[in-house]
């Protein structure tokens, strides 16, 4: 069982520190979004026609989404995943990653829904669809595979330590 109280602390207390050497204001700063409650979820599940992977359902009960999640990365919420031309475009995104990048990946577009992306870079997050061959797994795109968790409580962290890195090239 996630500890996503914990998980969402410690990833604020390294968001405080990177809003204070951001000095010229590269990156957007938010706090996460009030958790989802059951009905949104599975309202937004109902709209979507399958369930959400247990691990990112779970964390949306904490936090429905945070903007700037990582540098121009929003990750999404319930809002964001139904009615919204946020899903949309995100969508869009996925089906312009290059076929060949898919396939050097090993993953069908099919079996990817997004769960996080940029507006201003094309920094692109997915997860594997129950179906596929290894639900849960979240990969990041851009341009190319960048990246590739287990699940998404280990993107999670590894955002917390992508997030670290860049305190640390603020000094």
């Amino acid at each position: 069982m996630s500890s996503w109280k914990d998980h969402i602390a410690v990833m604020h207390l390294v968001k405080q520190e990177l809003v204070k050497r951001d000095k010229d204001k590269l990156w957007p700063h938010h706090l996460p979004e009030v958790g989802a409650t059951e009905e949104q979820l599975q309202a937004a599940e109902m709209a979507l026609g399958f369930s959400l992977d247990s691990q990112y359902r779970e964390f949306l009960l904490y936090a429905d989404g945070w903007k700037g999640f990582i540098q121009t990365v929003d990750l999404f919420g319930s809002g964001q995943l139904t009615g919204s031309g946020v899903l949309d475009d995100a969508m869009a995104f996925l089906d312009s990653v290059e076929p060949d990048v898919l396939e050097c990946s090993g993953v069908a577009k099919e079996h990817l829904f997004p769960i996080a992306a940029s507006s201003f870079d094309k920094d692109l997050f997915v997860i594997a669809l129950q179906g596929s061959p290894a639900p849960g797994t979240v990969i990041w795109f851009a341009g190319e595979e960048i990246d590739r968790f287990q699940n998404f409580e280990d993107f999670f962290l590894a955002m917390i330590d992508y997030n670290r890195e860049e305190v640390l090239a603020l000094g």
